[in-house]
């Protein structure tokens, strides 16, 4: 590689060991010094960052057609080093490289690697949407499509199978073949997809033709992949022979652990799983046999099992209770849930610095998306902030930046006005004023900690400390509104800051923004979300630009914020304090992050 393909490399890399909040070695005082100068110098690698991309990245790319072959393949080696699949140090660098070189290679008609950036273009954009996994919207349905296009084309070179003589691109088009079913939400579609896979992989005519391939390898991938349908087996509309293939799929999984006395509970369970959706045993055996499975993990197991067996499990478990009403009610159920999901959240927090890869960020992701909220268990609004605290402190820091704002605004609004926030049900409820007060500056606070509480899952902040966003990834950027929506309104301990998440962006004359499907007079919330608007604005800008950022709110797009919550920035006191919050010390949130991580058992 070129020395600023391995400059970069190199900048992320620490970038990543300086942005993480671990357990401190020593005083508060000393580890606030050290996190004041990761600040500085992430800000420094960022600059940096943002050089060599400008300068020497983008420009590589502007001149690909007439490149040597030497240059390419030192960008392929670029791109394959920024996602390894593992550690996955920027998937929107690795895939706007391969774009380019499928650009490339289709003018320069070389069909062979048009085929394989395809696959490596497919599997970039995999990557960056698996976020959003949980998500529905028109951003994430459009990025699965495209996707799907991606492997489609790609896999549609089969027709050529026997000519081309290279086996590498031959596999590529297999496995273009296989991760159609990726990105397909249709369980159907994603059954035939990979029933489709498993006949071109067993048909002898096409092992013949490139025997160097890796089938067995690829049969077992394809099996995992359609068994994964097993949930789909009491759905009641597959056919006879959709059933015949998962359930196939499902005993070839397990095969192999078949006998053994300690089987992996990465395949245990979704045998024990596809038993229980064919009726072959009941709900409380499977539950169980969850249960001893969780309880044989420990705790501090950090490979792919452990991670399976002491997140994914718990996560299995409680959504077993949110699915069966008879559960809910169930004492013993709800406590070993409660335990279960200590013993997760043991696991995630005393994890080691080197776990910190692909897979273990997509279980936090799947904490934040499947945790169940019942009586008993840890509210999900303590298990996220814990999460933040440690996987994304500058996104705990800005949140609570966020809220202190959000407060001391609707103290403003409130002495002006104590009737502003009546359309609230919980505020019109209540008749004494200074509890009215007491309370609403609260939700007014949490508002603001959670109205931005979507860019965690999907990893923006940490995108932001390394560069500048491409526009694929302001795309994404935007679906944070809805993701941050639909996990808050799902638990009750989150679920009145919702609107706030929703709503921030969009203008309040409805006009611009995202995300169209949020009706500013169709929330009870709207008057808050207002505030959130504003704060959320100011908040966006440059430190520097505070007093611009007021002007624009006060004198331009009148359409764009609420003139009634516009208006309070016109009182000098409160602007100095939104300043001081803004651009002030921020020892107080440091302080308790400290605490949080120094009382970890």
């Amino acid at each position: 590689m070129r020395p600023y393909q391995e400059q970069y490399i190199k900048n992320i890399m620490e970038i990543d060991s300086l942005r993480r909040f671990d357990r401190p070695a020593g005083s508060f005082e000393s580890w606030l010094e050290e996190r004041s100068y990761a600040r500085r110098r992430i800000s420094a690698l960022k600059k940096e960052n943002i050089s060599i991309l400008s300068g020497q990245l983008f420009s590589d790319l502007d001149s690909l057609h007439g490149a040597d072959e030497h240059t390419l393949s030192e960008l392929e080696e670029f791109a394959d080093r920024l996602m390894d699949w593992r550690t996955n140090l920027d998937t929107g660098i690795y895939t706007l490289i391969h774009d380019a070189l499928l650009s490339c290679y289709r003018i320069q008609k070389k069909r062979d690697l048009v085929i394989k950036e395809l696959y490596k273009l497919g599997m970039g954009i995999y990557y960056m949407r698996r976020a959003l996994e949980w998500v529905n919207s028109e951003q994430t349905d459009s990025m699965a499509f495209q996707n799907e296009m991606v492997f489609t084309e790609a896999s549609s070179y089969i027709r050529f199978f026997d000519e081309i003589e290279d086996e590498e691109t031959k596999g590529y088009i297999i496995r273009s073949f296989a991760n159609i079913a990726l990105c397909c939400r249709d369980h159907k579609r994603r059954i035939a997809a990979s029933a489709r896979t498993l006949q071109i992989i067993r048909d002898p005519r096409y092992r013949a033709a490139a025997p160097g391939l890796p089938w067995e390898r690829f049969l077992r991938g394809t099996h995992q992949q359609m068994s994964a349908n097993r949930r789909e087996l009491t759905s009641g509309d597959l056919t006879r022979e959709e059933l015949a293939e998962v359930l196939d799929s499902c005993y070839e999984v397990f095969r192999p652990e078949e006998g053994s006395n300690d089987p992996s509970v990465r395949w245990l369970w979704p045998y024990y799983e596809m038993e229980y959706s064919c009726g072959y045993v009941d709900l409380r055996t499977t539950m169980r046999r969850l249960e001893e499975l969780i309880l044989k993990t420990p705790y501090d197991k950090y490979d792919e099992s452990g991670l399976y067996g002491n997140i994914q499990l718990p996560i299995y478990y409680g959504r077993l209770i949110r699915d069966n009403a008879q559960l809910r009610d169930d004492l013993h159920c709800t406590r070993f849930l409660a335990s279960a999901y200590r013993k997760m959240m043991h696991t995630v927090m005393s994890a080691p610095p080197d776990v910190y890869a692909d897979f273990f960020r997509y279980q936090i992701h799947q904490i934040i998306s499947e945790y169940y909220e019942a009586d008993g268990v840890m509210p999900y609004s303590s298990i996220v902030s814990q999460l933040m605290q440690r996987f994304s402190g500058n996104l705990y820091i800005r949140c609570r930046k966020a809220g202190d704002m959000m407060r001391r605004f609707a103290a403003a609004v409130y002495a002006g006005e104590t009737d502003f926030f009546d359309d609230i049900p919980f505020a019109a409820a209540c008749a004494d004023a200074q509890a009215k007060e007491k309370l609403l500056l609260e939700y007014a606070e949490k508002c603001g900690f959670f109205y931005d509480f979507g860019m965690f899952k999907m990893e923006l902040i940490r995108t932001y400390q390394i560069r500048n966003l491409l526009d694929s990834e302001y795309e994404i950027d935007q679906v944070h509104t809805v993701s941050g929506y639909d996990d808050l309104r799902r638990r009750p301990s989150t679920a009145r800051y919702a609107d706030a998440a929703r709503g921030h962006h969009r203008w309040y004359d409805g006009t611009k923004g995202f995300p169209a499907g949020y009706s500013r007079m169709e929330s009870p919330f709207r008057q808050m979300t207002d505030v959130a608007a504003v704060v959320s604005f100011l908040l966006d800008g440059d430190e520097d630009s505070f007093d611009e950022s007021v002007r624009y709110v006060l004198e331009k797009d009148r359409g764009r914020f609420s003139p009634r919550v516009s208006a309070y920035l016109m009182d000098a006191s409160l602007r100095n304090d939104l300043r001081d919050i803004m651009v002030g010390d921020r020892t107080e949130y440091y302080r308790d992050i400290y605490d949080g991580l120094m009382s970890e058992d």
